[in-house]
């Protein structure tokens, strides 16, 4: 590697060469890509300062490599899933740039549809029990009688969850609109199941506080979920007709579960 360097002399876009191998301008300007820099901040220090941070890497890189670690079916399997998942933004991407920004009449209709995420948008405070369900769901039917939270937890309890309690908040605003509307509708002092990531929850709203939005803000927040949506669609619609047109051979027993919509 050392003699590779012989001759060799940092020059426009090479920023500096080591072992041999360049570290250009490029490398720099991707790493700088998603930073959000203050106008206050010394651009060309900052730069310097994440220029070794790139020497630190490739070095890290030509120590790997001298290793063999570069050629190991791990290493291979991870590239090339690397790969797939920078081909796929870039794909989203484009798609962002065909998808045309939302129209001012459906940024309104969106906005009157979903009230808890504007007009009414609150704070709620709920008296919770956050547990881990079990595999079979059916079994939290034994929820469907209870209608206090200490009555939860004996149901719970009598199924063998032992479910942690707590307070936590939850914003509307921010929230999934379906699950917004489910404890909007449930009565007071009632019981609700909510999703929790990888968890549940059964609580009880203890507060409720009004969040008010400015309605440039709610504009915003309005025509961003809305591009969302659309740009899902779309995509969605790009991997279907993918789909439609693929030739796919699976392993026996590796195919679709054609008993998973059931």
């Amino acid at each position: 590697m050392l003699l590779g360097g012989c001759g060799k002399t940092p020059k426009g876009q090479v920023l500096a060469i080591v072992n041999g191998e360049d570290v250009t301008v490029q490398q720099l300007e991707a790493e700088l890509l998603d930073m959000r820099i203050p106008d206050s901040v010394d651009r060309r220090k900052l730069s310097r300062t994440i220029l070794e941070g790139v020497i630190d890497r490739e070095l890290e890189v030509q120590e790997a490599r001298r290793q063999g670690l570069d050629d190991t079916p791990q290493f291979r399997a991870l590239l090339k899933r690397n790969e797939e998942e920078l081909l796929t933004g870039m794909l989203g991407h484009k798609v962002a740039q065909s998808v045309p920004l939302p129209a001012e009449e459906d940024i309104r209709n969106y906005i009157d549809a979903n009230p808890l995420q504007f007009a009414r948008r609150q704070r709620l405070t709920f008296d919770q029990l956050s547990f881990v369900p079990p595999k079979d769901r059916r079994r939290l039917a034994v929820l469907a009688g209870a209608h206090s939270l200490d009555a939860a937890d004996a149901a719970l309890r009598s199924i063998g969850i032992v479910p942690v309690r707590g307070e936590v908040a939850i914003d509307t605003g921010q929230t999934e609109p379906d699950v917004a509307r489910q404890i909007d509708r449930a009565p007071p002092g009632e019981p609700i199941l909510l999703p929790q990531g990888e968890r549940l929850a059964v609580g009880v709203i203890t507060a409720r506080e009004p969040i008010a939005l400015p309605p440039d803000t709610a504009r915003i927040a309005a025509a961003r979920a809305l591009r969302g949506s659309d740009l899902l669609r779309e995509s969605q619609a790009q991997i279907a007709a993918a789909r439609a047109k693929a030739e796919i051979q699976y392993e026996p027993g590796w195919g679709p579960d054609k008993s998973a919509g059931k």
